[in-house]
């Protein structure tokens, strides 16, 4: 008579296993789901694994352009601890989507504020984007100014971002030349580098470098996916914007 082996535990029977099969789903329903099943399984989730479930769930809802649900569970997430500045960061990306802009703004500013020294230039950048968005150019440099001073690599980037606001909102950008050419010279010419360089090129007038930089910021998020968008959103539609004006003449 042979011998009955004991069955294979499911893969995801461990909240670490779950989190395992949401991080390498490839459809937003499934990695839901998986995210959904670790969470579930309560006493056994430590804190630091149900905040990565949580955000797996908070994907999947972006994904799923579930962006108000998004919003509360990055905010579930943020109260928990570990990596509070990317939760708070998450929501506040999903609560700009949705046009909420105060608090997207206030979960901004609570990412700086919990963020680590080696994060802490990004979450500023973040906080310098919104406001700049709203139409605050004043918040948005001087919160500049503070990444530029806990910046590594990102300098060049603050710089030239820096210079764009003040053009884009008609002042003058002193040592333009050289903050192109650095931003140019820096390993973040690629990416927003170059939505940058499009914009400044186009505030100066220069229309033929704009179309250059600005076609290659759109092909290169061509296919982002919906996280990534959401990220961009903004600068997208500005982009697309400036290439239609300039198509127009």
């Amino acid at each position: 008579m042979p011998t009955l082996r004991p069955s294979a535990p499911p893969p995801d029977s461990t909240p670490e296993q779950a989190l395992l099969v949401a991080l390498r789903s490839r459809r937003p329903e499934q990695r839901r789901q998986a995210a959904e099943r670790g969470l579930a399984l309560g006493a056994g989730v430590t804190r630091d694994t149900k905040v990565l479930l949580l955000r797996q769930l908070y994907v999947a809802h972006v994904e799923l352009r579930q962006l108000r649900r998004a919003a509360e569970i990055a905010t579930q997430a943020a109260s928990l601890g570990p990596l509070q500045d990317i939760a708070w960061h998450d929501a506040s990306r999903a609560l700009a989507a949705l046009g909420d802009s105060h608090d997207a703004l206030l979960a901004q500013r609570r990412a700086t504020r919990s963020a680590p020294p080696e994060r802490r230039s990004f979450q500023l950048w973040g906080l310098a984007t919104l406001q700049h968005h709203a139409g605050d150019v004043d918040a948005a440099l001087a919160t500049l100014q503070k990444a530029m001073r806990s910046a590594q690599r990102d300098r060049a980037l603050l710089r030239a971002h820096a210079a764009y606001i003040r053009l884009d909102a008609g002042r003058p950008a002193r040592n333009l030349r050289r903050t192109l050419d650095t931003l140019r010279a820096s390993p973040n010419a690629e990416g927003y580098g170059r939505f940058l360089l499009g914009m400044i090129a186009h505030l100066m007038g220069d229309e033929r470098e704009a179309i250059v930089h600005l076609r290659a910021f759109l092909r290169r998020n061509a296919d982002a996916g919906v996280a990534k968008e959401l990220t961009l959103r903004e600068e997208l539609r500005r982009a697309r914007l400036v290439l239609a004006k300039i198509d127009s003449h």
